[in-house]
């Protein structure tokens, strides 16, 4: 079967990005283990059924996420674990299709518990009255369904957390907006569940935006601790979360 497209969120992919996809995944779960050769180029061509030059460029992509290296007279081998670019956005959606669902959430939470706190501290020092404009821009979008969740106030939402990582001061804490996005729409697909009632916590996320206007850095990092806090609570009762 060759590799056409890939449906995620309903898009049409390239090839070369396709082909990509389905050589991580393959690394990921262990078809293809760490300091390995990847097979032949001619094995790939013929089961992939691309062209020369699409299999290189999607090669290509994943040396610049760190999971391959190719070098003259010895093949392209899959590289080691610690060398992988786990935070890149690709890597964070070809996981979540080969890890258990609790460790990637959990790995996820914990990013934002560590991150997010600190970003609002940070953005209370440092984020500008256009930016904290727009903050009150999305907070109104996440509440016009009435604390339903629908494809706009997730969004909303997205836009929220990204916004105070932008606002932080520091390009590398902004950096970590796609991680931080990943585990939003990751936890907000089990919320999302009929079977979870799980509102948006529109009074949480006020909350810190209130502490971040009047320039409140600790009482910003307490009312994001507190809003993690509330979805990590979430997923554990909804089972998609492990305590601990």
């Amino acid at each position: 079967m060759t590799v056409l497209e890939d449906d995620m969120d309903g898009r049409r992919t390239t090839l070369k990005a396709a082909v990509a996809e389905t050589i991580a995944l393959r690394i990921l779960d262990g078809t293809y283990p760490a300091d390995h050769t990847l097979p032949t180029e001619a094995d790939l061509l013929g089961e992939l059924g691309v062209s020369r030059t699409c299999l290189r460029e999607a090669l290509q992509i994943l040396v610049g996420k760190g999971l391959i290296s190719s070098r003259p007279k010895h093949g392209t081998r899959v590289r080691p674990s610690v060398d992988w670019n786990f935070l890149d956005s690709d890597m964070l959606t070809w996981r979540r299709k080969v890890v258990p669902q609790h460790i990637i959430l959990g790995e996820l939470v914990r990013v934002r518990e560590l991150v997010e706190p600190e970003a609002a501290a940070l953005a209370a020092r440092h984020a500008d009255a256009q930016t904290v404009s727009e903050m009150r821009e999305a907070l109104h979008a996440m509440g016009i369904a009435d604390g339903a969740r629908t494809p706009e106030t997730l969004d909303a939402d997205v836009r929220f957390h990204r916004l105070i990582l932008a606002s932080s001061g520091n390009a590398l804490i902004s950096g970590l907006g796609a991680c931080i996005e990943n585990a939003l729409r990751a936890s907000i697909v089990i919320t999302s569940d009929p079977r979870v009632t799980d509102p948006i916590a529109i009074a949480q996320h006020a909350h810190v935006l209130e502490a971040i206007e009047r320039r409140d850095a600790e009482g910003a990092r307490a009312a994001m601790a507190e809003l993690i806090g509330l979805t990590r609570a979430m997923l554990v009762r909804a089972g998609a979360l492990r305590t601990g």
